[in-house]
This record gives structure tokens, sequence and C-alpha cells, in this order.
């Protein structure tokens, strides 16, 4: 019991850190790209637009770093975050990065820590909690398929 008071004493000393969402699975861009769509509609969230920077890259000469961004969003995120706060407005639609490595597909979300930081107070912090929730339960549906 003893342990346990001393684990919780120092749970609260150190302050929470919210870091990217990250995951990896062992697809090819487009397999990642159509299981991250189908992950998504699973969560009431829709493919915005595709980046894909890697392609313009290779196009001017560079080399290519296998590398596209997504933006992802939804009708009820935005008219949340206009009722709430509008300055979270920056935030949508959320933004995920994808990686393709050794055969392997990275996904990373955008870190939320700072936002969280400059809205402490509800609700304006308790949605970005909400989407940083949400953008992790869909990609564990996008590692799971």
């Amino acid at each position: 019991m003893k342990r346990i008071a001393v684990l919780l004493a120092l749970a609260w000393c150190f302050p929470a850190h919210a870091e990217p969402l990250s995951v990896s699975k062992a697809v090819d861009m487009r397999q990642a790209l159509d299981d991250l769509a189908l992950a998504a509609a699973n969560h009431e969230l829709v493919l915005v637009k595709m980046q894909p920077i890697d392609t313009a890259l290779a196009k001017r000469g560079f080399e290519n770093p296998h590398m596209r961004i997504l933006f992802i969003g939804s009708e009820s995120a935005v008219r949340w975050a206009e009722a709430v706060e509008p300055r979270l407005l920056n935030l949508l639609p959320l933004r995920l990065t994808l990686i393709q490595r050794d055969g392997r597909m990275t996904v990373m979300s955008d870190d939320f820590a700072l936002w969280l930081h400059e809205f402490p107070s509800d609700p304006a912090h308790r949605m970005i909690e909400a989407w940083q929730a949400e953008l992790k339960a869909m990609l564990d549906d996008f590692v799971r398929q």
C-alpha cells in the first residue's frame, strides 16, 4: 500500500506531457491510405485532403522522402470549435503525417501539448483532449486492419 501511495505522489509531482500519437504498420502507401480512410469513416471522420509532398519534391529533382500529409476532419468538430473557442479552428482539419521506411508505414499526429497548454481551462481543453482521444482510437483501428 505504501508503494502505491509513493507512486501516486510521484505521478502528481511530474507534469503530464502529451506527445504526438504514432503508430506503425507493415503496408505500402496505397494500402495505408485506404486503411486510414476506412478507420476515419469508422469514427465519423473524413479525409479532407491528401498532400503528396513526396511526389512534389521528386518532380523538382529532390530525393523522394516517401512522406505524405493527410488532413482529417468532421463538420461537427468545426461547429464545436466555433461555439466553444474559435481559435481552435487553427487545429482543424487535424493532420497526420505518413512516412514510409523499410516496408513499414508510420503515421503520426501533430503534438497537442502546446495547444493543451494554450487552453488550460475547460471547455476548450476538453475539446482538444477529445480530438486527441478520437485520433488515438482511429489510429488503433488503422493498426488492427
